[in-house]
């Protein structure tokens, strides 16, 4: 049958068909795994064409450059989030830097699967509501919110 031949149930083949669509649509940034958690949600709750629709306006408009090769973008977010820690909690970003603890080191994955892949679901809903008013600063809060709460005493 069908789920034999593409491996999976139904709601992998969709998963499946919005990613290729993505990888051809954009081929510049093709597929890059961490798409796989933001397509999941969107197929979630929306059929796969309005999912590969959102998931574009999504790419083109928050995440731009965060697949790229090199990942620059991401790496300059990380590096944003780390200079706000040190402003509101310099003990905090002391002993991360004390400890050779970067950013990059547990924050791309936040920010690459807007943190589909860390939080309770109703957390991470919560939080897609505010990253798709706001966009990627919303990202950004959310690491900075999670290093103060895991640091408090």
């Amino acid at each position: 049958g069908i789920n034999a031949e593409y491996g999976g149930g139904f709601g992998q083949m969709e998963m499946r068909k919005v990613l290729k669509a993505y990888s051809i649509y954009n081929p510049k940034v093709g597929y890059c795994q961490g798409m796989t958690s933001i397509a999941g949600i969107l197929l979630m709750i929306m059929p796969a064409e309005q999912a590969f629709w959102c998931l574009v306006s999504i790419m083109n408009k928050y995440l731009s450059g965060y697949y790229s090769a090199g990942m620059l973008v991401i790496q300059l977010d990380c590096r944003v989030m780390e200079a706000l820690v040190g402003d509101i909690d310099p003990k905090i970003s002391k002993f991360l830097k004390r400890n050779d603890v970067e950013a990059l080191f547990y924050a791309v994955e936040w920010f690459m699967c807007a943190y589909t892949r860390t939080l309770p679901w109703e957390t991470v809903l919560r939080i897609w509501d505010m990253f798709l008013c706001e966009g990627v600063k919303v990202l950004i809060k959310t690491g900075v919110t999670l290093l103060l709460l895991a640091f408090s005493d």
